[in-house]
Formats: structure tokens, sequence, C-alpha cells
């Protein structure tokens, strides 16, 4: 095996215990560069850091450190999950050979290949390291979706609960006649103030670097709660496919106020738990515990491995949880354009709940994505456990991700 997890990595494995909002400011809470580079959902209009024109991802801002105080450091779940970091066979070797020219050639930061809780394949470019917490970006969304599954399979919301019944704040706004189904299709009907998928000012911004921005105030905004327009009339929620960081910061809230507890603390309970996270991690808030939850996780790959496993396994479940894995998974609305003229996703002609479907390159994938190339694609197949981790400094080499991560689930037929 020629490139594994390094031999600490590798022990922990085999045994069971074993956009935006990154500031790491200093003692004066100077706002960084790396802030603006991570603001997720508070920022400016086109904040985010590009390289050549294409959306990247910085190290100071791919790998966090410790971040700021009032984040909440998850904690590892008392059941973690074994993973085994086994040799592979020679189609798997030949594949691997291949993922590693493309991994040594190109802006990326770390790789896995992954065939159920077999890790066949891991690799790491400094300054990244098995230790590293590595940030998702919006991969966070599908975190957030996951959750938000658990939620409604507690009983605590149901599909056509609207926005305003859990923020009243959103009672006289087109954002409050949203559901939870149209949030989590990316279809509120809203307006996306900013080019980036973000939604807040710079004044906001700046309050946001510190914790303090008065998040349910800043949602109830006409510039991001107003309806947006269509070539006739305003959309309705439900209508149109529209990509931003509005519709998943509206369910954490409204989790958080079904269940009168911080968002974060549910996805520690519902989601860090049950997959088996291994070490503790960051998922970022606010001051009054409003997590970023359009995009605020960062865990080691180790525990994104588990992450994307957790989904997997989920999805062959039977009962409500199953059903709703197996739904986020699919195409629930049509990513309109072509890929030359989609703003976001241009290589997916689907969205299931905060995941992308349909790829032109792998059709028979679904994939999380993170902004300036973070990625976890599966087989939408039920018996198919192959999947691909990739987190990268910038987005331009996704193509061949797409056609490794397609190549790699095809060795399972």
């Amino acid at each position: 095996m020629t490139t594994t997890f390094d031999r600490s990595l590798s022990k922990l494995c085999t045994t069971p215990c074993g956009l935006r909002w990154l500031a790491l400011c200093r003692a004066s809470l100077t706002i960084s560069v790396g802030l603006v580079g991570l603001l997720q959902g508070f920022a400016l209009a086109r904040n985010l850091p590009e390289q050549d024109g294409v959306a990247a991802a910085p190290d100071r801002n791919l790998l966090i450190e410790r971040g700021q105080p009032w984040w909440y450091r998850s904690q590892p779940s008392p059941s973690p999950t074994s993973l085994n970091a086994v040799p592979p066979g020679a189609e798997e070797q030949t594949l691997i050979d291949r993922a590693r020219r493309v991994f040594a050639a190109q802006p990326a930061k770390v790789m896995a290949l992954i065939d159920g809780e077999r890790v066949l394949h891991s690799e790491f470019k400094s300054p990244a390291t098995p230790q590293s917490l590595v940030f998702g970006y919006s991969i966070g969304k599908t975190v957030t979706a996951m959750a938000v599954g658990k939620a409604i399979c507690a009983g605590h919301l149901q599909f056509d609960t609207k926005a305003a019944a859990q923020i009243p704040e959103l009672s006289q706004t087109a954002l409050g006649a949203a559901t939870v189904r149209d949030l989590l299709r990316m279809a509120s009907g809203t307006k996306g103030p900013n080019a980036d998928s973000t939604i807040f000012t710079p004044d906001q911004y700046k309050l946001a670097a510190t914790g303090q921005l008065d998040l349910i105030a800043a949602l109830s905004e006409d510039r991001v709660a107003g309806a947006a327009r269509g070539v006739f009339s305003d959309y309705k929620p439900g209508e149109q496919f529209s990509y931003k960081s509005t519709d998943p910061m509206v369910l954490g809230v409204m989790v958080a106020h079904a269940l009168k507890m911080p968002f974060n603390q549910w996805v520690q309970e519902q989601v860090l738990n049950p997959m088996g996270a291994a070490h503790p991690g960051v998922l970022m808030q606010d001051r009054q515990q409003y997590a970023a939850s359009a995009g605020g996780v960062a865990l080691r790959l180790e525990d994104w491995i588990r992450f994307a496993l957790w989904v997997k396994r989920s999805s062959r479940e039977a009962g409500c949880f199953g059903d709703f894995v197996r739904a986020a998974m699919r195409t629930q609305i049509t990513n309109p354009g072509t890929p030359a003229s989609r703003k976001f996703g241009a290589s997916f002609n689907g969205y299931g709940y905060f995941m992308w479907a349909d790829n032109a390159t792998a059709p028979e994938s679904v994939w999380a994505l993170g902004y300036g190339g973070q990625r976890i694609g599966w087989s939408n197949a039920t018996n198919n456990n192959r999947m691909i981790v990739v987190f990268s400094n910038v987005e331009s080499w996704m193509p061949d991700v797409y056609t490794l991560g397609r190549d790699w689930q095809r060795l399972s037929k």
C-alpha cells in the first residue's frame, strides 16, 4: 500500500477508542485576512478568495487551529466508529496510483478513498496532517440537512412547517412562508443579495467577526427575506432553486427554537454521536449560540470519513430517517440552466436536501460540496459503499475528482 494513514492515524483507525466564519483573531480582535475568506454567510458581496478567477480556500482558511472562544467545541462520540486501514486489491491499487498522480499535480490538501469501514487510501499535503481540523465550507450544509432530518423524525418539525412558525419575526416576510421542505431544497423563493451565496452587509460582517451580529434581525431584512423577482412575478416558495446561505441558516434557527436548545448541541447529539466521531471538532456559532448552519463544521479527515460512512449507512435503514436520507440523496428540484450558465453547481442537474445530484460526469453519484474544492462523493446505489473525500485549495480541478469518484464507485459493479 503506497500511501495510507500515517502510523498514528492507522492505530487510531483500527481501535474503537482510537464563509467563512474563521477569524483567527489576535488579542486585539483585528479581523484577519483569513476571516475575510471564511465568513460563511456573514460576508461582503464578493469577499471569498479566488485564484485566477476560481474559488479558492487558502490553507489559513481550510485548516483550522482553534478558532474563536465562543464557538462550539464538539466532543468524541461515546462509541467511536472503527475504521480499518487495509491494503487495496489490484484494481483498487491501479486507481489509487492514478489518484496519487492527480493529487500530486493539483492543489489538493487531503484525499481519501473508502469502501465502507475500509480506508484503502489517504494522503495529506503539507501543512495538512491527520491531526488537522479541516473546514468543510458548505459540506456543513449536508451536516445541517442530517440534523434537520433528525428533528423531523423526532417530531419537532414537519416538512410543511413554515419558517414563521418557529421565527415569528419572519411572519410578515416572504421568507416566513417558506416551509422546511422548501428550505431544504434551496427553494425559499427569496432574494440572494450577494454574488457568492452569502447574504449579509459589510457592517453585519464586522459584527459577525466578533460573534455579535443580531442574526434574527439580519434574516428579517427585506434584502434577505423579501421575495425574489421572476420574469413576470415574484417567486413563490418551492418554485425555483436558488443557492444561497439564507435557507440553511433559517433551518438552523428553526431547529434551535423548536428544540429550545442550541443547534450545534443537537448536531452533537444527533449527528456526531451516532456517526461515531473519534475526536473533538469545531462547530461555528455566534455568542448567542446561533450556529453557522450554512457551513461551519471543521473535523479531522477520519471524522469526515465517519460522517460519510454514517450517511451511507443511514440511507439503507428502514424508517423515517432512512427515508429522509434516501430523499436527500435524490434530485428534489432541478438546477436550471446549463453548465456554462449556472451560477452554482455547474456540473449538477439536480439538488436534493443540501446535497447535489445528477452529476454530468458521474450520474450515479451524489455529492456534498464546499467552496474552493471540498467534496464528499457517494454512489447512489444502495449496496455500493465506495466514497471519495477531498479537501482542496482551489476549485478548478473538480472534474478530475468527479471522474475519480465515478471510477472508484464502478469498481464495485
